[in-house]
């Protein structure tokens, strides 16, 4: 049993406010469940590429075979078997950045994370919750075509239940950017003290 982080923050550690409000989240979730461990992704560090036509090829292939043993699927197995899912980005061009939809790219395996019966997908998953946190300099509203894609993509892979914490406008002139920062990041730590 793992919770996979998967942190798709872009500027890093002490700059990224995503971040702050994902390290809330786990101080809360350590104290709650400190023998549960946390397996990170740090998508700046695992320098995944868009799956091009030869890799996606290569994969098909080896799908058919049976094959997941290789590294091209370590991302895929990694999320299949984790019990929860937290993503941290922030919103990005209406959505997120980019490394994410590469690492969603690298999850959607055919019978690994999902397969198709009577022609519809269906979820292979073990995770029963996901988080997606998020930040953003400017208000979003319906806008936020990010969280959207998450729930949708995560609902796909059989996780039944998407929450997501959102601080937005915190690059308004005038905007108590503390106080929006420390309510989101009492808002994760209550998620996370809840979590089962």
């Amino acid at each position: 049993m793992y919770l996979l982080y998967i942190d798709a923050c872009p500027r890093g550690e002490g700059v990224s406010r995503t971040r702050l409000v994902a390290d809330a989240f786990f101080d809360a979730f350590g104290q709650r469940h400190p023998t549960v461990p946390i397996l990170r992704h740090d998508l700046n560090a695992m320098g995944l590429l868009p799956i091009d036509r030869d890799t996606l090829a290569t994969r098909e292939a080896l799908i058919d075979a049976g094959d997941f043993s290789g590294p091209l699927f370590n991302p895929g197995q990694a999320f299949a078997k984790a019990n929860g899912i937290v993503i941290a980005a922030p919103y990005w061009d209406l959505m997120f950045p980019a490394m994410l939809k590469t690492y969603i790219e690298h999850i959607f395996i055919r019978e690994l994370t999902f397969r198709y019966e009577d022609d519809q997908p269906m979820g292979l998953c073990r995770a029963k919750r996901a988080l997606f946190l998020t930040t953003a300099g400017s208000p979003v509203g319906n806008l936020d075509f990010g969280t959207r894609y998450l729930d949708a993509a995560l609902t796909m892979l059989g996780i039944p239940r998407f929450d997501s914490i959102c601080v937005e406008g915190l690059d308004i002139r005038g905007a108590d950017v503390p106080t929006l920062l420390q309510n989101a990041k009492a808002q994760a730590a209550q998620t996370a003290a809840a979590w089962e």
